[in-house]
């Protein structure tokens, strides 16, 4: 219970991030570019929607909502080859 619990208060921030032409505030949010695919107590994983291109988001006390590009061995953005909603 407290994983979803979880995963529903991070994805309402992450829907929460976008300016008010991107909302529908009778409680409807359009969908969001973003994709949660990992979740831990500390941060989660996103992928964008359009590129494919995987991040992580802190959940911390100080960084919160901070977004860090995920790059291979190589220096190239992680593409995110899972199935797609």
């Amino acid at each position: 219970m407290k994983k979803i619990i979880t995963i529903l208060l991070l994805s309402l921030m992450l829907a929460g991030c976008g300016t008010s032409n991107e909302a529908n505030f009778g409680g409807i949010f359009e969908e969001s570019r973003f994709e949660i695919i990992e979740v831990d107590s500390c941060w989660y994983v996103v992928v964008d929607r359009e590129t494919r291109v995987m991040y992580a988001v802190s959940t911390g006390m100080y960084n919160c909502g901070t977004f860090t590009l995920l790059v291979d061995a190589d220096g190239y953005p992680l593409i995110w080859k899972g199935e797609s909603e």
